[in-house]
């Protein structure tokens, strides 16, 4: 359900195909139960993400990292008392669909 709304609203701000898989990934790999495009919920926005990530040396190694190992990965902010899962509370994600995800969110 909340896959179909991202969709929608993705769909009419005139987002792309490859805007509307991406979106799907994060859905499939559970971001989305955390993160939002625009708004604070549990985790940061996916904006606020863009925004702190771009200003570090190596962004996309590094959000591919918390990506793939959650605070696990030791390498970037985490905001607030939420802990971001590793990989063995969720999902498996690839080094392909975490520079996927990495390069989406710092676009």
């Amino acid at each position: 359900m909340k896959f179909a709304i991202a969709a929608i609203a993705l769909l009419a701000l005139g987002a792309s195909r490859p805007a509307l898989a991406n979106a799907q990934l994060a859905e499939e790999k559970q971001c989305m139960q955390c993160h939002a495009m625009d708004r604070g919920s549990i985790g940061p926005s996916f904006q606020t993400i863009k925004a702190v990530y771009q200003r570090m040396k190596n962004p996309e190694a590094s959000l591919m990292a918390v990506i793939q190992e959650g605070n696990d990965a030791n390498l970037g902010p985490h905001w607030g008392r939420a802990r971001m899962p590793n990989g063995s509370e969720r999902p498996r994600i690839s080094d392909r669909e975490a520079r996927q995800l990495a390069r989406w969110i710092l676009s």
